[in-house]
């Protein structure tokens, strides 16, 4: 499968406007039929490596492994690794089963994205956000560490686009949008994107700066969700703005900036 039929792997809710199920869990719903049966979707453990049997491990099974707190990062990039090569030149159903793996991350994002939007565009969040990561599976670099967080920073970039872009063309309710909610023309996703592309920060920085910082999630409610001290958190979250102020005031990055590298 090349890199361009993987761009045109988007779901049907995607592009053709049903409204029905949103484009998540038809997602879903296909991941699970992929994984059901004699024969689902699956990975050679030995092919992974980092203690999993040598046995076929299917891709339910993959993603109950990366939730697990003990998980470590090389282990999580070994499996996104296979599942992305696997999605560049297998079938479609591998860039079902890419999603359905990421759904959990998925379903996070689009939930703080649509928290802060007017409720008659969540459909078109939840779509663009999907698209963006299907996109991204062709153009990713699998050779960087945190490959799935890099991923969720693309998907949350499309679910914004798409917010962005409606709100300016659909009339909407002022009351459908929370008090603390605001439009600006400054993009702190964009920034965030290019200090992690640059290594200024790392991929899991740059997402709990999102996640506590633009989408009011607390640092000991993720804290708790990860098995982490929050303390940890919060230091590595003041190092990497640090890390982000002295990368602007040395002119490495800008807070105008909206020109985005595709290699993520």
């Amino acid at each position: 499968m090349t890199n361009h039929q993987i761009n045109d792997q988007r779901p049907a809710s995607a592009t053709t406007g049903q409204r029905s199920s949103n484009a998540l869990t038809v997602a879903e719903r296909s991941f699970v039929l992929l994984t059901t049966g004699p024969n689902p979707l699956a990975i050679e453990g030995s092919v992974i490596g980092h203690g999993l049997p040598a046995r076929p491990v299917d891709l339910r099974e993959l993603r109950a492994l990366l939730l697990d707190r003990a998980s470590s990062d090389e282990f999580k990039d070994a499996v996104w690794r296979q599942l992305i090569h696997r999605a560049r030149t297998g079938g479609p159903s591998w860039v079902v089963g890419c999603a359905g793996v990421a759904m959990p991350g998925l379903k996070s994002t689009a939930a703080r994205v649509i928290r802060y939007s007017p409720s008659r565009l969540a459909d078109d969040i939840v779509s663009e956000l999907l698209v963006e990561f299907v996109a991204q599976l062709a153009r990713i670099d699998i050779e960087r560490s945190h490959i799935a967080a890099r991923l969720m920073l693309w998907a949350r970039k499309g679910a914004l686009r798409a917010r962005g872009r409606e709100m300016r063309d659909v009339p909407y309710d002022p009351n459908e949008l929370p008090a603390s909610a605001s439009i600006s023309k400054t993009d702190p996703v964009a920034l965030l994107l290019e200090a992690a592309r640059q290594k200024i920060i790392t991929p899991a920085a740059a997402e709990l700066i999102i996640a506590t910082r633009l989408d009011g999630l607390s640092v000991q409610k993720l804290a708790s969700d990860q098995g982490l001290p929050a303390s940890r958190l919060y230091k590595q979250r003041q190092a990497a703005e640090l890390r982000i102020v002295t990368a602007i005031q040395e002119g490495r990055i800008s807070t105008t900036s909206t020109i985005l590298h595709a290699n993520a």
